[in-house]
């Protein structure tokens, strides 16, 4: 009976998600095929793509998720477990390649297969990366609902969705509920229970960094917009709002739709928030272009930690004493 369960709630999770691809496909379709019209009058070229904003973008979306590694390492720590950080953060920046495969979990297997070792246990390293992500989720959920409440009327549905998560993922991360779950599913007694160390100081420190993260996600979206010759004028805090409410909720959005990455339900999200601004056409260049940007971010900076910890290695080896 069991068996039979799980096999229909995969079922119904396998639906949901073709039916939400379907869905999304046809309107990010409709919706480049028109900027598409209007991009044909601009004469736009990739030539004219400014270089320095793109690399300054990078550096953002750097500085963002190695703030988000750096609250995982601290709750590691708080729960008892003792990984090196060089390990953490190699760890955080290959677990998000995890985020292109179907589902969530790969993200989960990653990081916890590579941060394990002397020190760390596997089931209390496995639920931290839940309280790293589902921190994630609380602030950019708040940020964009907030934005979205007080600054840019008229996506009814984006603030209930965006209210919503927030309201979810705060549930989910608030210290005594968190704990509780924690240990029911990992069977510990309330007196072992590492999670007991997920006090409400660690969630401070989580909830400000986080912010200063969602900060850069929101500067490094702008800097995109910046790259484009058709933009015109320098910063300016309102186009940086629109930047971060939409970076935030598209974010969120496509974490929840259990797509891989969130393809397509980032852009749909995006797309019509930049446009009160921007206008369609800087609208889905901007919304495909940081992917890209932000995706190599994550290569360069995994490639940079690895060389450094397979460097000291070598080194190590080479010590004579």
């Amino acid at each position: 009976m069991t068996g039979l369960r799980r096999m229909t709630r995969q079922r119904l999770i396998g639906v949901f998600r073709l039916l939400v691809g379907l869905v999304v496909v046809v309107c990010l379709a409709y919706t480049v095929w028109t900027a598409a019209g209007e991009l044909s009058g601009t004469g736009l070229s990739l030539a004219q793509i400014k270089v320095l904003p793109l690399v300054l973008a990078i550096g953002c979306y750097m500085g963002a998720m190695t703030l988000s590694g750096l609250f995982w390492y601290r709750v590691l720590l708080a729960t008892g477990n003792r990984p090196s950080f060089g390990r953490t953060m190699l760890a955080f920046f290959a677990s998000q390649f995890g985020k292109y495969v179907p589902g969530k979990a790969m993200v989960v297997v990653i990081r916890t297969d590579m941060v394990r070792g002397p020190g760390v246990q596997t089931g209390t390293a496995a639920a931290t990366v839940f309280v790293e992500t589902l921190t994630w989720i609380f602030v950019g959920s708040a940020i964009a609902s907030l934005l979205l409440v007080l600054e840019f009327k008229g996506f009814v549905l984006l603030q209930w969705a965006a209210a919503g998560m927030m309201l979810a993922a705060g549930l989910l991360t608030w210290p005594p509920v968190f704990r509780w779950i924690a240990g029911r599913l990992l069977k510990y007694d309330q007196a072992d229970n590492p999670m007991i160390g997920l006090t409400f100081s660690v969630m401070l420190f989580g909830w400000s960094v986080m912010t200063l993260a969602w900060m850069l996600n929101g500067l490094s979206l702008w800097l995109v917009t910046a790259s484009l010759p058709i933009v015109d004028g320098g910063f300016n805090w309102l186009d940086y709002r629109l930047c971060l409410a939409s970076v935030s909720l598209a974010t969120v959005a496509g974490f929840v739709s259990l797509l891989p990455g969130g393809l397509g339900v980032r852009e749909l999200v995006m797309i019509p928030i930049l446009g009160m601004s921007f206008g369609s056409v800087v609208a889905v260049i901007a919304a495909i272009l940081i992917r890209f940007v932000w995706l190599a971010s994550e290569l360069i900076t995994s490639g940079i930690i690895y060389g450094y910890m397979h460097l000291s290695s070598r080194f190590k080896d080479l010590d004579p004493t």
